[in-house]
């Protein structure tokens, strides 16, 4: 309500009436000074008697209301606002104002300063001056140095196209004193430049309109040509990497047969290709038409023992086994050692799956690209393979010999080795005094189950039926990964609360300026104001944008640690020490069937 109409005989009545109604209506003290009277309307009573004036009582604009401009000083003290400097040249000389840092804002820093007014070749700068303006920071033009006409410089501007003629850019100078360019004259430049097409025309009157000097600034951008399809490999075998094992007929698992491997018959269709498609072309910015690149060609993969049907068919030459390694294609037969690994075969090396029917013995190595099986006992000596190994008897290490995979690892039982492993360690019967690294679990389930002596990591989860001895042999447990993340996501979502508080006061402080922008009451400081105000705002979103991306990340990593868990299924014994995520615990007292997981900081037992 800005106006009210009251009867009065006067307008001094008419001002004292409309002043108490307005006040009682806006709720806000109001002095007369701010009010108009105008007389709107006179009426004559019967016979002269009873003449009424109708008067209309009016806020004059003032602007913002105390309450607007309260909340305005209170966000700008709150919000960080950096701190701000200009320079001005005009006939009584070279003038320099210095805005104050708001908050926790950085302040102007006197090489800023000197580094402008060299690029503006100003000269016979009063630098003592300039120290004080710094120090003062008043938000006054003060003037720093003599106007010197013979200095004057006309506005420049040079264009240079990129070599693949996809991109123009544009080196501009404003005028120093001189005469300077329209937006009209930018593009005058680039028509004699050649470039005709992808122009930018919101950032040509931005340069003008911001009369800062800019240095290589994309100012046009050609179209690229659409890539064509490259010719494309079609496998037609399949490249089995995981399994848990085959279903025996009782419904129970057979952890020791996979059923990796892909057979093939002589004939068998291996690849076909499938040839490329021509793409589109794309525009320079000159104009002229850019062809796209020539669609990449791919030749047959053709390895040992395959066969080329045709330029566009690959087929088994052999009855094997398929296996892709890198470009190639091989068909192999599966290496087989009928006996022991030991002096009569010496060490293995072989691109393949390797199946040894008997024993690996001590000190020789095994090493396959496939999978490995041993169908005896390991003892002492190295098998590493890319993908799974299975031994179905035992293995015991000595000294420090290991067994490394990429995929899975089974075996009827550890003693005193070491095994490191991308993905699972499963063990029939028991592990004892050993070292066991798994990517993602450790699972000791079958038979005794038992897991005693020695330094276990899992991602995931470790399971056994019993863990530990009643001897209170020491046994490390660990499940999880980097304990300091949950930390990271605090600092940072703290960070982004702080962040919204200042966005948000930042929007609403624009918002009351926007008020005065429209009533055409924006004064200078105001505008300087609310160009540092949406800085700001810029500047608060991206910092919001990258700490909710970190959080995104780290959680990603947390998923494996927040189901993370340690399992007993039948007994676990003093002596057992557990780490899961960022916690600990260790077991005093003998427990029967437990599991463990963090909550809240700390390793807590769970219903199993």
């Amino acid at each position: 309500m800005k106006s009210v109409r009251v009867i009065a005989v006067s307008e001094e009545e008419a001002l004292k009436l409309g002043q108490k109604e307005l006040a009682a209506k806006t709720g806000e003290k109001i002095e007369p000074a701010d009010l108009t009277v105008k007389l709107v309307e006179e009426k004559k009573g019967l016979l002269g008697f009873g003449r009424k004036k109708i008067y209309q009582v009016a806020l004059k604009d003032r602007g913002l209301s105390r309450r607007e401009e309260g909340f305005l000083d209170m966000a700008v003290e709150d919000i960080s606002i950096d701190g701000e400097f200009a320079v001005k040249i005009n006939d009584d000389g070279v003038f320099l104002r210095v805005s104050p840092p708001e908050g926790e804002g950085k302040a102007v820093h006197y090489q800023q300063i000197k580094t402008t007014l060299d690029k503006k070749e100003i000269v016979e700068v009063d630098w003592q001056k300039v120290q004080s303006v710094l120090q003062d920071a008043t938000d006054e033009w003060v003037k720093i140095a003599p106007r010197k006409p013979e200095l004057d410089r006309d506005g420049k501007a040079e264009i240079e196209i990129s070599k693949d003629k996809l991109k123009a850019f544009i080196s501009y100078s404003p005028a120093l004193g001189g005469k300077s360019l329209s937006t009209a004259d930018l593009f005058n430049k680039l028509a004699d430049a050649g470039v005709k097409y992808g122009i930018k025309g919101e950032k040509l009157e931005q340069i003008i309109k911001n009369r800062t000097p800019v240095e290589h600034l994309l100012i046009a951008e050609g179209s690229l040509p659409v890539p064509g399809k490259d010719a494309e490999l079609i496998y037609h075998f399949e490249q089995k990497t995981e399994s848990i094992g085959t279903e025996r007929e009782d419904g129970s698992i057979d952890f020791y047969e996979l059923g990796l491997i892909t057979n093939v018959q002589p004939g068998d269709l291996l690849v076909t290709k499938k040839e490329a498609e021509p793409g589109k072309p794309g525009k320079a910015v000159t104009g002229e038409e850019l062809p796209p690149p020539r669609p990449r060609d791919i030749g047959l993969p053709s390895g040992k023992n395959v066969k080329k049907q045709d330029d566009h068919t690959l087929v088994a030459g052999i009855a094997g086994q398929v296996v892709l390694d890198g470009n190639r294609v091989h068909v192999l037969p599966v290496y087989e050692v009928n006996g022991d690994v030991d002096l009569s075969t010496g060490n293995i090396d072989f691109v393949g799956n390797v199946i040894i029917k008997g024993d690996v013995k001590e000190g020789f190595k095994v090493r396959a690209q496939g999978n490995v099986e041993v169908r005896g006992n390991v003892t002492g000596a190295d098998i590493e393979a890319r993908g799974k190994i299975i031994i179905h008897k035992g293995y015991i290490g000595k000294g420090n010999r290991r067994i490394i995979a990429g995929g899975d690892v089974m075996v009827k039982f550890v003693e005193n080795g070491i095994i490191t492993t991308e993905k699972n360690i499963i063990v029939a019967d028991a592990v004892m005094h050993s070292q066991l690294t798994a990517g993602e679990s450790i699972e000791v389930t079958e038979k005794k189950g038992l897991l005693v002596g020695g330094v276990y990591k899992a991602r995931n989860r470790i399971k056994a039926n019993i863990i530990g001895s009643a001897l209170a042999t020491n046994t490390y447990l660990e499940v999880g990964i980097d304990p300091e993340l949950k930390a990271r996501i605090r600092n940072l979502e703290e960070g982004i609360k702080k962040d919204q508080l200042n966005l948000t006061k930042s929007k609403k402080a624009i918002i009351i300026l926007d008020k005065l922008k429209k009533e055409g009451q924006l004064t200078q400081e105001k505008k300087f104001l609310y160009g540092r105000l949406e800085k700001t705002v810029e500047r608060l979103k991206k910092m919001i944008a990258e700490k909710r991306g970190e959080i995104e990340d780290i959680k990603e990593k947390m998923k494996t640690v927040e189901n993370g868990y340690i399992a007993a299924g039948k007994k676990i014994f003093p002596g057992v020490k557990m780490t899961i995520g960022n916690s600990h615990l260790n077991i005093h007292d003998e427990m029967g069937p437990s599991k463990f997981i963090e909550s809240e900081g700390e390793v807590r037992q769970v219903a199993l």
